[in-house]
């Protein structure tokens, strides 16, 4: 088997990046994995300690490593986890048919490189699918879904893989997004797993927002392209501690998972989408009623923002 590279991104929080490439290390795939660091640069003075202790972090963890390769690259300014991502993702995809993404808050369980490596060789000539999702939010499965994984139009950012021929034609500059809110299918397809992601795409385009995942769900779903998930969590985030960008210590619970349910050796062939599973996905990441009118109320907020200025 050929084995994808794993790009893994740190800034800095020393702790969580130990942890995390302690757990990834432990894979019996990483002795024959090449491993590319990508540290971003500090913000500002105040921050330069903690990115400084975080890249130390990283020396000392890839003195004694049991990865095949390790390329560390640290960048001078913070470029920010958006245009790090695309950017190092981009790199390592101009020489590798494929990749394996993590982000420092991930710990993953000893079957993540087997499940992503294995997935990836699976599909990667069906088009029908864009992505590999390595995090599962813990929802209850149909008593008679007997698969080991499941697909579905939300893509995810904890953990995850790609090739480079879905990669390389996405639209990071919302050219071409208006098709959204001209096409009501579109526009139902993306939020069907969760209808909290049309409003960040929405915030996105009007400079409101700024995540590559949004992006890239977007591109995915616009090319009709499906997310394989495994029907157990491979990753468990760390994160949800007020330390990252996008994770407060409020999404702890509702994130959290049991990495000992993970499954050793996954069954892995195309199924097509479950609409029970799908409405549980929606009902995990809409958060109910409440929630979408908090949603709601922030985007017009944000929209009478914009025209006012």
């Amino acid at each position: 088997m050929q084995f994808a590279p794993v790009v893994l991104f740190v800034y800095n929080r020393a702790d969580h990046f130990t942890e995390t490439f302690a757990a990834l290390s432990a894979c019996p795939e990483a002795t024959e994995t090449d491993l590319f660091i990508f540290a971003d640069g500090p913000k500002n003075e105040a921050g330069k300690e903690a990115v400084e202790r975080c890249r130390a972090a990283v020396k000392s963890a890839v003195q004694n490593s049991v990865f095949k390769n390790v390329t560390v690259t640290e960048a001078p300014q913070n470029r920010g986890l958006a245009a790090s991502v695309i950017g190092g993702v981009s790199e390592v995809l101009s020489r590798s048919g494929s990749v394996i993404v993590l982000e420092d808050d991930c710990v993953v369980s000893p079957y993540f490189l087997r499940f992503m490596n294995n997935a990836l060789q699976m599909f990667q000539q069906d088009l029908r699918i864009g992505a590999i999702a390595g995090f599962t939010p813990a929802i209850p499965f149909p008593a008679d879904y007997t698969a080991d994984i499941f697909t579905c139009y939300r893509s995810c950012s904890w953990g995850w893989a790609t090739w480079a021929d879905r990669w390389k034609n996405v639209d990071w500059e919302l050219k071409d997004m208006c098709d959204f809110y001209k096409n009501t299918a579109l526009v139902k397809k993306l939020n069907a797993d969760g209808n909290d992601r049309f409003l960040r795409l929405y915030r996105q385009t009007k400079g409101g927002g700024n995540s590559w995942s949004v992006r890239f769900g977007a591109h995915l779903v616009k090319n009709d392209m499906l997310t394989v998930y495994p029907k157990y969590s491979l990753v468990r985030s760390i994160g949800c501690d007020n330390s990252g960008v996008h994770s407060t210590a409020a999404d702890a619970e509702s994130m959290a998972v049991d990495l000992s349910k993970a499954i050793a050796e996954p069954v892995i062939s195309y199924v097509a989408p479950d609409q029970r599973i799908r409405k549980q996905l929606r009902k995990h990441y809409s958060g109910g009623f409440l929630s979408d009118c908090k949603r709601f109320a922030a985007t017009v907020l944000f929209i009478l923002k914009g025209r006012m200025q």
